[in-house]
């Protein structure tokens, strides 16, 4: 069965990457989330998409500049709608409490702006702490970041981000299968429009799990269930159930 994940958690309900996006996520019945995370000035998991607050917030500049006190003074959801004003940028240990529900949590990590950081081992950790390692699969653009939570971690489930304008796209353009093993990656997460039936087919015969991003039309969340997709990564978790069943 094809694994629902809420993209950001389900952002056309509530803020993206906010609790109430994660528990709206619940509510509509995804089987999981994915999420990002980065690391705040003093050395805080938080979880937020982009490098900057500027488009997610009332505030403006980097996450990596900002403490998480100085970061939870920021209001995360008015730019949403006013009935989410006040919401509070979450940290990572916030997201796990509530996080049991789910039966895959998918952590994409960012590149750290920060030199020499220890973000890989820190979500791990954190992950571990709150016994839901199982479930846990990290996720990124940079290659380097999932042979390192390899190197920390051997039994972490990797899985690799790729689209047509990453910065591993070369490497992994001719034969994604080749090089996700060559890292030692679990699964493959190309954007949805890479994927047809001999993908998938060619991923498994390789070992490989497959959970494509940015599913969110009907048409395409049958096709991906009909060709025994392991997961689909939606912005519209609701519209997922709704199409393929849970």
């Amino acid at each position: 069965m094809t694994k629902i994940l809420a993209h950001r958690g389900a952002n056309k309900a509530a803020p993206q990457n906010t609790i109430p996006a994660f528990l709206k996520a619940i509510e509509m019945g995804a089987h999981g989330v994915e999420n990002d995370v980065h690391l705040t000035a003093d050395g805080h998991l938080v979880i937020v998409h982009d490098y900057a607050i500027d488009n997610m917030s009332n505030g403006t500049g980097l996450v990596s500049d900002y403490t998480l006190e100085e970061l939870k003074k920021f209001d995360f959801g008015s730019y949403f709608s006013p009935e989410f004003a006040g919401t509070q940028i979450p940290t990572l240990h916030e997201f796990l409490d509530i996080a049991d529900k789910f039966e895959v949590i998918n952590i994409e990590i960012k590149s750290p702006k920060q030199k020499g950081t220890d973000i890989v081992k820190k979500t791990i950790d954190a992950v571990k702490e709150h016994g839901l390692f199982d479930r846990l699969i990290i996720s990124s653009f940079d290659d380097t970041l999932l042979v390192e939570a390899k190197e920390i971690d051997k039994t972490v489930k990797t899985g690799l981000l790729y689209s047509p304008d990453s910065p591993i796209i070369e490497k992994v353009f001719d034969d994604p299968f080749a090089y996700a093993k060559k890292i030692g990656a679990d699964a493959l997460h190309p954007l949805c429009f890479y994927v047809d039936e001999e993908y998938i087919e060619t991923a498994h015969k390789n070992g490989l799990i497959v959970n494509p991003w940015c599913v969110n039309l009907p048409e395409g969340m049958k096709a991906m269930s009909e060709w025994n997709c392991d997961g689909i990564i939606s912005d519209v978790p609701d519209l997922c159930v709704e199409t393929i069943g849970r």
